[in-house]
């Protein structure tokens, strides 16, 4: 694995806001070219508002760019899959890979999106001894909501049945972008659960409170996904469908990484897309985080247009003890665009913790 290429994350904050900045010039010229591919304007407004989708260029480049993964994306391990019922009747789907007896890296993915998001970490991870768990959150990929609907609640209470079912202890939990958000919740509002089965805290891309800003970006979205708002067959559009999956990525992404985000957001219904995203309007955590005392990890990319770092910034300055890393070049989606420096990081925290697979093998060995 190469280094992981990083610098000093919580200086330059004024740079930190011009970069953001891009996505908000480039709302005229994203609401234009999604309105002219059919695209609704309030869903043109909440998407076109993050950035960095203005020009059919964007297709021919990323087509144009060398793509290693084409056709070699490894297969999700099924062997080891679980239905969990959740505290109000739904089904929480999770997938495990690797040693029963190694340490538990349990991955939450984003919203809109599923565990297919850690592809590449669920084939990788194991093979250092990691046991890895992955699960869909309510709603998304083949997870079932219960009655009670989406809520960051609900959220923790599912983080915390996975947990208690799969008697996990000494975990570390990572969390991206929502599930980022569902990691901050559960350890700062279910303390004694998380001193029991959690060791470490890892928040990939994600963010405690939504702007002012996001959240008008976020309710015109949801406004204009009514019943007869088809979200889905917007993203089945391919080439709209990969202008908007592009938002997430950074410099230089591949176009098969680009096709897996799309897939799995032409596959998200509606609803759940409408509701999940509603659960953002008013989130904010900030009063909480100084209730967390686990080790805390952040990581973010130089170039997210989606939770700029500054959201990271924020969080590592509100956690105690908390450090922050930034991938240089990174978007949103850093499993997939640097899964090395992503699993180089992530090895050096089960280090840090004390709870590497290396150092139970050689506390064997002794």
């Amino acid at each position: 694995m190469g280094g992981a290429t990083r610098r000093d994350p919580l200086r330059g904050d004024d740079q930190d806001r011009a970069s953001a900045s891009q996505g908000v010039r480039a709302v005229s010229a994203g609401k234009k070219a999604l309105k002219a591919a059919g695209v609704g304007l309030g869903l043109a407004a909440g998407l076109a508002g993050a950035g960095y989708v203005t020009q059919r260029a964007v297709l021919r480049g990323l087509r144009s760019r060398p793509d290693p993964d084409a056709g070699h994306l490894p297969p999700l391990p099924l062997d080891d899959v679980r239905h969990l019922e959740s505290h109000d009747g739904g089904t929480i789907y999770v997938i495990q890979a690797g040693p029963h007896d190694g340490t538990p890296i349990v991955l939450l993915h984003g919203v809109t999106i599923d565990s297919r998001i850690w592809v590449k970490q669920l084939d990788a991870l194991p093979r250092l001894g990691f046991r890895v768990v992955a699960f869909d959150t309510r709603g998304h990929g083949s997870s079932k909501c219960g009655d009670s609907g989406h809520s960051i609640e609900n959220l923790t209470f599912d983080v915390r049945t996975m947990l208690q079912e799969l008697d996990l202890h000494d975990a570390i939990l990572v969390g991206h972008s929502m599930g980022g958000v569902a990691v901050q919740a559960f350890a700062s509002q279910l303390t004694a659960d998380a001193h029991e089965h959690v060791r470490g805290l890892v928040l990939l891309s994600s963010l405690a409170k939504t702007q002012v800003s996001a959240a008008r970006r976020l309710r015109a979205l949801t406004e204009s996904m009514s019943e007869r708002f088809d979200f889905a067959r917007i993203m089945s559009n391919h080439d709209v469908g990969t202008m908007l999956a592009r938002l997430g990525f950074g410099r230089d992404p591949q176009a098969s990484h680009v096709e897996l985000v799309r897939q799995m957001l032409a596959e998200c219904s509606a609803e759940t897309s409408r509701d999940a995203l509603s659960v953002l309007l008013a989130m904010d955590l900030t009063p909480h985080l100084e209730q967390i005392d686990l080790p805390t990890l952040i990581i973010c990319g130089s170039a997210d247009m989606l939770t700029p770092r500054f959201e990271s910034k924020r969080i590592a300055r509100l956690i105690p003890g908390a450090r922050m890393v930034m991938i240089e070049g990174a978007g949103h989606t850093i499993m997939l665009e640097r899964p090395d420096e992503l699993e180089e990081v992530l090895v050096d925290f089960s280090r840090e913790l004390g709870v590497s697979p290396s150092i139970h093998r050689d506390a064997a060995a002794g």
